[in-house]
């Protein structure tokens, strides 16, 4: 089996402890409630430790897993998994930028307006004044 991402072993590091005796049902367990669960791409599965919701989860998987099978269908056998991956990853990460900068533009849009608006309030407040 092909290892892509360095395994870490969940004995020896904290942030991938599992206590096998407190089974949670993930789909009780709410944001902020921390657990391990595992995660694959490709051929590659390693354990992590994080507060994200099954259905987060499940949205997180279906997106990385569709990202690496289209890089995979569209180059083929060029690649193997772990270039693969840092495509993948690259793409995520270009992906990302790209939204918080929407996010940016749409936060000082957001923010003129309510400038704008509330200089107009001001100006009709202060011409009912003089009425």
């Amino acid at each position: 089996m092909e290892k892509n991402i360095a395994e870490t072993d969940s004995k020896t590091d904290p942030i991938l402890e599992q206590n096998s005796e407190s089974k949670i049902d993930q789909h009780i367990l709410p944001r902020g409630s921390s657990k391990v669960t595992e995660i694959s791409l490709g051929r590659t599965s390693i354990k992590v430790k994080t507060e994200a919701t099954p259905a987060s989860l499940k949205q997180i998987r279906e997106l990385v897993n569709n990202k690496f099978d289209a890089f995979s269908d569209k180059l083929g056998s060029g690649m193997n998994g772990e270039e693969l991956s840092v495509l993948v990853a690259f793409n995520l990460a270009e992906e990302l930028l790209q939204e918080q900068e929407k996010i940016k533009l749409l936060k000082r849009r957001v923010l003129e307006n309510a400038d704008r608006l509330s200089k107009r309030v001001e100006a009709h407040m202060q011409n009912l004044g003089k009425k």
